[in-house]
């Protein structure tokens, strides 16, 4: 009689165990599948806006992504816009777009754009061309270099 309890006692004890890991699997899955799910967002809309060829990169603390329009071949007009926007990844928003000839846009703080663009004629020769402004996303206004901290 003793070695039927203890037979039944490992059964459940062995199914207590089965279900302990599904469950944590299941939910470890879940907490897996909910990342792709922020950066398919805005992915996903960057490719319905620009296609295929799109560039997203995230500031450093994750709150905001920088998605582009990549250029995949030398274009015939030297001064081609480049196509982007700033998605507020914890509002689900875009909170900036524009289009800006012959320009590079990159991250310069969590929270402000550095924009470099390039003129199309240059006259001296200790100019290099480049005009760099940032942009603040809180102010949503062009900042001058020297008031960015």
């Amino acid at each position: 009689m003793i070695n039927f309890y203890s037979l039944i006692h490992r059964i459940i004890l062995t199914q207590l165990f089965l279900v302990f890991l599904l469950v944590g699997c299941v939910s470890t899955n879940k907490l897996n599948q909910q990342e792709p799910f922020l950066k398919s967002t805005y992915q996903q809309i960057a490719s319905e806006k620009f296609g295929e060829n799109v560039d997203c990169k995230l500031n450093s603390n994750k709150s905001y992504a920088l998605c582009q329009k990549m250029m995949t071949a030398p274009e015939l007009n030297p001064n081609q816009p480049i196509a982007f926007f700033v998605y507020d990844i914890k509002k689900n928003e875009i909170i900036y777009e524009d289009k800006i000839a012959n320009a590079k846009v990159s991250w310069h703080t969590n929270t402000q754009l550095k924009i470099v663009m390039q003129k199309g004629y240059i006259v001296n020769s200790a100019d290099t061309g480049k005009t760099i402004y940032i942009f603040d996303l809180q102010l949503m206004k062009k900042v001058s270099l020297n008031q960015v901290k």
